[in-house]
């Protein structure tokens, strides 16, 4: 193929959130409920979900404020309580100053200043706040720990309250969350809670699917709360796209090439990637690199490379016993539960226990989904590898 048509089908699947709203596939139900929230809602804290690369950032990138002023923060320093708070109020005086508002870069700068004092107090480089100074914050507040907690959340009230008076109500965006472990995410946003909770605030967070989850079962509880429901007021799940979604997705990013990919070569990027738009654009973004020579890709070009790729990875990090992979074919024949399963796998002469000990390794490691009706299944890229065994 052209070098130059090359390159852009690859540049067009490199996996980046996306900022063309032309591009957004399948999501205007969240993003609606959303921009209700940060449109309707009078004040708290409310968290968007979901499996990593499912599209959160991008989500996140599309809520619209129209009658609010909306702040993107990316907390990085999360050693201990009075650090997250020093990092967020670190983050949001940068972004006040960014506003170039006369009525807020007097506290701005004061609140900005004041960390990198703290952070720089009884170091070796003294005498006023300089460039190095703020250079040697970026790498990191854990260093140096001894903020007073007390002035930081002073200034972070005294500049909310001089943005909400100057710009009416606030959207906080914080991303990156899911990322973190679940007691992690709940430390930082403990640690802010209080502080957010103000009216004309609003602030959406990502989190990890294991706090949607956790978050789900407090609300179904009979006559009692759980602690989730103490921080968040809503929550929001983005669901894995399906196949046709991914292959709209796919043909929207390459529109300038849109039959590069046939349609039963995409049919098998979107069986493989489970719903997950990053490992769809991964996905064809290798079997574009792995087939250079070729100036479209079939279904059959499509399949051997996926095998290609990932029996060669898969089979660097796990391996199975004749026992394991029996069970595991077992699960792809049907999906099942597991008393089902066991009395199966025990007439071919398979211990209960072991099949047991098993599938809870597995469940924990991510090789066997169980859903809410107890029927357990494959993801798709375990199926793929189980069945070329």
């Amino acid at each position: 193929m052209d070098n130059d048509k090359l390159k852009y089908i690859i540049s067009s699947l490199f996996d980046v959130p996306i900022s063309n709203k032309d591009l957004l596939v399948d999501r205007e139900k969240e993003l609606k409920h959303l921009n209700n929230l940060a449109y309707f809602q009078p004040m708290g804290i409310f968290g968007v979900c979901g499996e990593t690369g499912v599209g959160k950032t991008t989500v996140l990138n599309f809520i619209e404020t129209a009658d609010s002023t909306k702040f993107n923060i990316l907390i990085t320093e999360k050693d201990s309580k009075e650090v997250i708070i020093a990092d967020f109020l670190y983050k949001l005086s940068k972004l006040s100053l960014s506003l170039k508002n006369k009525n807020i870069e007097k506290i701005a700068l004061e609140a900005k200043d004041f960390i990198l004092t703290e952070k720089s107090f009884n170091s070796n480089y003294s005498g006023g706040i300089n460039a190095f100074a703020s250079a040697m914050y970026e790498k990191g507040l854990s260093n140096k720990k001894r903020f007073n907690i007390y002035t930081i959340k002073e200034y972070i009230e005294k500049l909310l309250e001089l943005l909400i008076r100057e710009y009416g109500k606030i959207l906080i965006v914080i991303d990156e969350l899911d990322k973190e472990k679940k007691d992690e995410v709940l430390n930082i946003l403990d640690s802010l809670k209080n502080i957010l909770l103000k009216e004309n605030v609003i602030t959406i967070v990502s989190l990890p699917f294991s706090i949607y989850r956790e978050y789900s079962n407090d609300r179904m509880r009979w006559n009692e709360s759980g602690n989730l429901e103490n921080i968040f007021k809503d929550m929001i799940f983005l669901d894995p796209l399906t196949k046709e979604d991914i292959k709209k997705l796919i043909l929207k990013r390459i529109k300038d090439y849109p039959d590069y990919f046939h349609i039963n070569a995409l049919e098998e990027i979107a069986s493989f990637s489970d719903g997950n738009p990053r490992d769809a654009l991964w996905l064809a973004q290798q079997i574009a690199l792995y087939n250079t020579d070729k100036k479209k890709i079939d279904e059959t070009t499509a399949k051997e490379t996926i095998k290609s790729i990932f029996l060669r990875t898969f089979s660097k990090i796990k391996s199975f016993t004749e026992i394991q992979k029996i069970i595991l074919k077992e699960i792809i024949k049907e999906n099942i539960d597991r008393t089902s399963l066991v009395k199966k796998l025990q007439k071919k002469n398979i211990k209960r226990q072991t099949i047991y000990t098993y599938i809870t390794r597995w469940k924990n490691e991510g090789l066997i989904l169980e859903n809410d009706d107890g029927i357990l299944s494959l993801p798709a890229k375990v199926k793929y590898y189980v069945e070329n065994l």
